[in-house]
């Protein structure tokens, strides 16, 4: 069997016949592996694919965006993708990768962490590389114990894009607040950062009417409105959907049964408006799964008005629109100097913070 022979700077390996030699790096998926021994190297592993899984919040739009803008730059491009699980990151990512593969562009991914990855990296040609769970792979300060680094600023020179060899870099993270300040908020590291929030009532209803289609309208409804209240994420909704497509069934009774209880407590921003149309915003958390009887007290303040509201969350009054509203009758409400105020709010509402309409109105 005829041996070939790979020098590489004072070091000559011999290898059976079967090796092959390329002058750039084949098209293909692979995963960047480190052995003590050996060093790096790059294992061939099968394409990212999406399937025929249904997509939804436009990410079709946001993946051609991402290409789209690769090809106008001159340098690499970083794709920061934030969000808590199940929310579809990595469905995104499948989806980023298989179109890279569509566009003759290699796919890398980085599934661990040992030192020179970063070196290793730079090293490569025109690719996709891909960092899945970036902050659990490459802790930072707020998860290092005493005297241990921090293994993301490893990759802060990579990722500033100034390389001789240009590359998309895409990162999914489920906790921005693990990630590196020198990160977060550096479009010159990372041009785009693209949340992904819970679904709103729209794309549960659309999701529902797909993948359920024969469950009943009304119910579909009560599963829309619902996610007003609490946070539904897509593995809630296939649940659902898996029960909703049983005809008889009702909603109401599918939320009792199914595994969502135990959520944590969701965000809720709470408005009380006066009958001259101002308002004082705050925001609290709540697990509406649990109407406990301990009262809480939320203080809402501006430069005219400072209020202590205080409630029961099981006095709730969840209305047939999906709003959820807190009788005053049921609420203390007292100003800063533990009086009732002269001017009290005519209603008092709480709004899930987290949907992607929330956005940008609280400014």
């Amino acid at each position: 069997m005829a041996s070939t022979y790979v020098e590489t700077g004072t070091r000559i390996r011999v290898y059976d016949s079967s090796v092959k030699t390329h002058a750039s790096l084949p098209l293909g998926t692979y995963r960047v592996h480190f052995d003590g021994k050996e060093g790096f190297s790059l294992l061939r592993v099968e394409n990212l694919t999406a399937g025929g899984e249904r997509v939804y919040g436009q990410r079709e739009q946001k993946v051609e965006k991402i290409f789209r803008s690769y090809e106008r730059t001159d340098r690499s491009l970083g794709v920061l993708l934030s969000g808590d699980k199940g929310q579809g990151k990595s469905l995104f990512l499948r989806m980023v990768g298989q179109e890279a593969i569509a566009r003759g562009i290699p796919v890398v991914l980085v599934t661990q962490d040992a030192d020179g990855i970063a070196d290793f990296l730079d090293s490569l040609e025109e690719c996709l590389i891909i960092f899945d769970e970036f902050e659990k792979i490459f802790p930072n300060g707020r998860q290092l114990h005493h005297g241990e680094v921090n293994r993301q600023h490893q990759f802060l020179s990579l990722f500033d894009g100034m390389s001789q060899v240009k590359r998309i870099y895409c990162v999914t993270v489920n906790d921005v607040h693990d990630v590196s300040q020198y990160i977060v908020n550096r479009p010159g590291r990372f041009h785009y950062h693209m949340r992904f929030d819970y679904p709103g009532p729209d794309e549960v209803r659309q999701y529902l009417t797909d993948q359920a289609p024969e469950a009943p309208a009304s119910e579909v409804q009560s599963a829309a409105l619902f996610s007003r209240r609490v946070r539904l994420n897509y593995d809630h909704l296939r649940a659902i959907a898996f029960e909703l497509n049983n005809p008889t069934a009702q909603f109401s009774e599918i939320v009792h049964d199914l595994n969502i209880k135990a959520i944590e407590p969701s965000h809720y921003r709470v408005e009380a408006r006066f009958a001259d149309d101002s308002c004082l915003a705050g925001e609290t958390a709540l697990n509406l799964f649990e109407r406990v009887h301990d009262t809480r007290t939320l203080e809402l303040r501006n430069k005219q008005r400072s209020l202590y509201i205080s409630f029961l969350p099981r006095d709730l009054v969840f209305e047939e629109d999906g709003s959820i509203q807190l009788p005053l009758h049921k609420t203390d409400i007292l100003d800063e100097y533990d009086e009732t105020p002269d001017d009290l709010p005519v209603s008092v509402s709480l709004t899930l913070v987290g949907h992607n309409t929330y956005a940008f109105d609280a400014f």
